[in-house]
C-alpha cells in the first residue's frame, strides 16, 4: 500500500509540476509588468507632449505680445527665449509699457553684462511692487523657459491687465475726472487699492 501511494506522489514529479506553474505564474507575470511599464511610458510621453504643445503656444502667443510693444520704438524679437538673454529688449519693453526710463544698459555681449542688465529690469519691476519668487537674473540669461514664460506672464499682469482694467472702468462711468484719479491710483503700485479693489501683481513661481 505504502509503495502504491509513493508511487502515485512521486516527490520528483511535484516538484516539476510545481516549477512548471511556476515559470508560467512568473511569465504572466512579467508579461503584466512589461505590458504596465508600455502603458506608463506611453502616458508620460503623451503627458511631456502635450506640455511642450502648450509651451510652444505660450511662446508664440508671448512673442507676439512683446513685439506689439516693442513695434512702438522700432524693436522685435524673434526668439522670446533667446532674445531676452542679454537684458536688452526686456529693457526696452518695460520702458514702453511703463513710459519710464530705465538704467542705460551695460555696453558688451559677456554673460556678466547680461546679468547686470536683466538684474536692471528685474529690479525695475521690483520698484513696481511685482513680487518675483524664484526667479534670478541668471536664470533669463540662461534661457529658462519656465521662467521666461513666467516673467512675461508676470509684466503682462502688471501693465497690460491693469491697463485694461482702469480703461474699462473710466469708459464705464464717464468721468474725466474719475479717470485722471483711478490712473492715479492705479499707478502708485500699493499692494491693496481700496478704490480699484486690484491686489498687487504678485506671481508665485515653484
Amino acid at each position: 500500500m505504502m509503495t502504491t501511494v509513493a508511487a502515485e506522489y512521486d516527490p520528483m514529479e511535484l516538484h516539476g509540476q510545481y516549477s512548471s506553474s511556476d515559470t508560467v505564474n512568473n511569465r504572466w507575470d512579467d508579461e503584466w509588468d512589461n505590458e504596465n511599464s508600455s502603458a506608463r511610458l506611453f502616458e508620460r510621453s503623451r503627458i511631456k507632449a502635450l506640455a511642450d504643445e502648450r509651451e510652444a503656444v505660450q511662446k508664440k502667443t508671448f512673442t507676439k505680445w512683446v513685439n506689439s510693444h516693442l513695434s512702438r520704438v522700432s524693436c522685435r524679437i524673434t526668439d522670446l527665449y533667446m532674445d531676452l538673454r542679454d537684458g536688452r529688449m526686456l529693457i526696452k519693453l518695460l520702458e514702453v509699457l511703463s513710459g519710464e526710463r530705465l538704467p542705460k544698459p551695460t555696453k558688451g555681449r559677456m554673460r556678466i553684462h547680461c546679468l547686470e542688465n536683466v538684474d536692471k529690469a528685474l529690479q525695475f519691476l521690483k520698484e513696481q511692487r511685482v513680487h518675483l519668487e524664484n526667479m534670478g537674473s541668471h536664470d533669463i540669461v540662461d534661457g529658462n523657459h519656465r521662467l521666461t514664460l513666467g516673467l512675461i506672464w508676470t509684466i503682462i499682469l502688471r501693465f497690460q491687465v491693469r491697463s485694461l482694467f482702469v480703461s474699462y472702468w473710466c469708459r464705464w462711468t464717464q468721468d474725466d475726472a474719475l479717470f485722471s484719479t483711478l490712473k492715479q491710483r492705479a499707478q502708485t503700485g500699493n499692494r491693496y487699492d481700496e478704490t480699484l479693489f486690484i491686489p498687487k501683481v504678485e506671481i508665485q513661481l515653484s
